[in-house]
């Protein structure tokens, strides 16, 4: 279902998105659906409806999810009581009107970020929770190790439904199983899109051209993007060393830094092939183009400013150069914007640039994001079909309608052009399965440090990268 603030955005849309050319398309997921408030939004569209039948009830039973505390994303699936903020009211509706539809009891347990705790009872055999929200890095591991059941094999769940976001779960599928799938109840792939805030001071101050106009007309590239920064970059201070005293293009954690551009350009650093088997796409030649022009506009040019603290997928410093006017641009996930709705210059969000002008679309990225699973010791799967059907379906009516209008559009963006780019961006986020699944070992193994120690030699990296590719395909499930 389309924000209510779609108009404007498929007006913009109209000239920019297309076919690829020459570039493999990406699946483009559907928009979340949005409304005015925190109250329930009535949806007119019958894709956006579910169909579970009415006399579906679990009298007095109980649900148990599993879910884990994370810093960089919202994770609870529950909320005891309302306290006023507009996304914890919005969470406690669904628990309510879900437990009211259903006639059960929806508990929820938390367990550290240890992979181990959420595992143990699976093991055990112990029927400890119905559901679990976990890391979809730990989701594949489990996945391998037959401790889940494949969403598939779920009654009740029509993933053709608005509430389920398709095109998510048609890049979770491998070797033709869909062992995840994602609906608007997870806000983690909001929460983990990436895109790029910019300074409106500094634009003025600069003369530099509207970057809305840019990307309105198509012209939002990575070239009209360096061209602003090499303007604003500048050792302030004159000492000759660029430090935090200093004056920025860009800023982002090192890992963050490729894949947000190499997806915006359409890339990814791994596909599947007609048979839905994973493989390596990162020694194409656009892929090392696109990779060799970002080192060149970011470190050839003394745009970027690395960060000595990379706790969090927004350093501190980043947030702290940002607010204080020392970057005309700041790589930021939807999570960790929210923590700039104090800055006192006003900022502008906006999608990451495409490799050129013949790229006819912008593609937005998600970092990561965490997948509900269910494991083999659920011994209701009638309750568990029916209960994540309703469950997204009435997220999409509750928590998406409050976490897109009014965190979003009310508490954050700042004008009227950020909120249509909101609307274009969440319209084209993407799913590289080298950046989520098998980050570990593609873009934490080793990308990250390839930007961070600017180490250009991607062909040395790749016979490693296929290795663990191949030592992946081992451990498929038959």
């Amino acid at each position: 279902m389309k924000p209510t603030s779609m108009i404007l955005t498929l007006i913009l849309l109209c000239g920019l998105i297309s076919s690829c050319g020459d570039v493999e398309p990406i699946d483009n997921p559907e928009a979340t659906s949005v409304g005015e408030s925190t109250d329930t939004v009535e949806s007119t569209d019958p894709n956006s409806v579910c169909d579970l039948p009415s006399d579906v009830r679990f009298e007095g039973e109980t649900f148990t999810f599993a879910v884990y505390e994370n810093a960089n994303t919202q994770n609870l699936m529950i909320v005891d009581e309302e306290d006023g903020e507009t996304i914890n009211d919005a969470i406690y509706q669904r628990k309510i009107k879900t437990e009211e539809r259903l006639g059960v009891t929806i508990e929820q347990v938390i367990y550290n970020d240890n992979f181990n705790e959420f595992q143990n009872p699976i093991l055990a055999g112990d029927n400890a929770y119905d559901v679990g929200n976990i890391r979809c890095t730990d989701a594949l591991k489990v996945w391998q190790e037959g401790m889940i059941i494949p969403a598939s094999e779920l009654p009740y769940v029509n993933i053709e439904k608005n509430y389920w976001n398709k095109s998510f779960n048609d890049s979770l599928t491998l070797c033709g199983e869909q062992y995840v799938i994602i609906g608007d109840m997870m806000i983690s792939t909001l929460d983990l899109t990436y895109a790029l805030l910019f300074n409106k001071q500094l634009v003025a101050d600069y003369n530099l051209d509207s970057p809305y106009d840019l990307v309105n007309s198509g012209a939002w590239t990575i070239d009209a993007m360096y061209d602003m920064m090499k303007q604003v970059a500048s050792d302030v201070n004159g000492d000759t060393v660029m430090d935090d005293n200093d004056r920025y293009g860009y800023l982002s954690h090192p890992k963050q830094v490729l894949p947000n551009f190499w997806i915006a350009a359409g890339e990814m650093s791994v596909k599947k092939d007609e048979s839905d088997v994973p493989y390596l796409a990162m020694g194409e030649e656009r892929f090392n183009d696109v990779i060799q022009k970002v080192f060149e506009v970011l470190w050839d040019a003394e745009t970027y400013y690395l960060p000595t603290d990379q706790l969090y997928d927004v350093p501190e410093s980043s947030i702290k150069l940002f607010t204080n006017n020392q970057s005309l641009f700041m790589d930021s996930s939807f999570h960790h914007v929210q923590q700039l709705r104090g800055m006192e210059t006003d900022f502008g969000i906006l999608p990451y640039p495409k490799y050129d002008e013949s790229q006819e679309r912008y593609y937005s990225r998600v970092s990561y994001y965490n997948a509900p699973i269910v494991p083999v010791t659920n011994n209701n799967l009638e309750l568990t079909g029916a209960l994540l059907e309703y469950f997204n379906y009435i997220s999409s009516e509750t928590v998406i309608p409050a976490y897109y209008d009014i965190v979003l559009y009310s508490k954050v963006s700042r004008d009227d052009e950020s909120q249509a780019m909101l609307d274009l961006i969440f319209d084209s986020r993407v799913v590289d399965i080298g950046d989520t699944t098998l980050c570990a070992d593609i873009r934490d193994g080793f990308v990250a440090t390839m930007f961070q120690t600017n180490d250009r030699n991607l062909a040395s990296k790749l016979p490693t990268a296929q290795s663990k590719i191949d030592a992946f395909l081992s451990k498929m499930p038959e």
